[in-house]
């Protein structure tokens, strides 16, 4: 009985410790929250900058402090990390600037509205749009991510001569086959470095691929091919 009571006090200890450090945790990611507005601030990225319809998003730095930190972690999957830091992200840049996912997802609207709940964060609104061309209208006011099932028509052809809007990222399926590409207005050093996307014609994906690339097709419409480009070193003729 004496062990028990001991026991069930060193619990209630150790319990203790522990909502102390989660509102330690609070306080910092508080504190972080206002050093990324101040950082955004400095910058001057508000809403009366000249450059005020491009999207807030730093797809490259998040996957490079994501990185970094799956580097150094012992207990936490790297899984976690990602879904926690994207959070928190995600939590910062929708007090500097709202914005919403339009996703027009007809086949699986669930399953899509999950995506893009885990690769852009739950504060982030995702609003239904009727069509592929209204998300897209969205996007390119910079006020919205424009995420569109892949399988929709052909409406991702355009998307090479497009001034305004880029893939900013795909939510890809089992296998590398495409679910659904994520398309903002940004700008293209803000995007990701380890993968890209690309709308090719057919000689040139076999230009790309007899280079030794890393180039996927994910969807075909006559002679364009949606690529997903994997940033890798091309094999040399002497190693194959």
């Amino acid at each position: 009985m004496t062990n028990t009571n001991t026991n069930m006090r060193a619990i209630d200890t150790l319990r203790e410790e522990i909502d102390t450090l989660d509102e330690e945790l609070l306080a910092l990611i508080e504190r972080r929250l206002d050093l990324a507005a101040a950082i955004a601030q400095a910058k001057g990225e508000d809403t009366a900058d000249a450059d005020s319809e491009e999207l807030l998003l730093r797809p490259a730095r998040e996957a490079s402090v994501i990185a970094r930190l799956g580097s150094l972690t012992r207990r936490i999957p790297k899984d976690s990390i990602t879904a926690i830091w994207r959070e928190l992200m995600a939590i910062n840049l929708q007090a500097q600037r709202p914005i919403e996912i339009a996703l027009h997802a007809s086949r699986h609207p669930e399953r899509m509205h999950l995506m893009a709940r885990a690769r852009f964060g739950t504060i982030l609104p995702v609003r239904a749009s009727a069509s592929p061309q209204a998300a897209l209208d969205k996007a390119r006011a910079g006020r919205a991510i424009a995420l569109i099932e892949i399988g929709e028509g052909d409406w991702w052809t355009r998307l090479g001569d497009d001034p305004d809007l880029n893939i900013i990222d795909g939510l890809l399926g089992e296998g590398g086959r495409g679910s659904a590409l994520a398309v903002g207005r940004l700008s293209p050093d803000r995007l990701g470095e380890d993968r890209s996307f690309a709308v090719l014609e057919q000689a040139e994906l076999a230009n790309r691929l007899g280079r030794g690339e890393a180039v996927l097709p994910i969807a075909v419409s006559g002679n364009l091919n949606l690529c997903v480009i994997e940033r890798v070193t091309p094999l040399s003729r002497a190693a194959a």
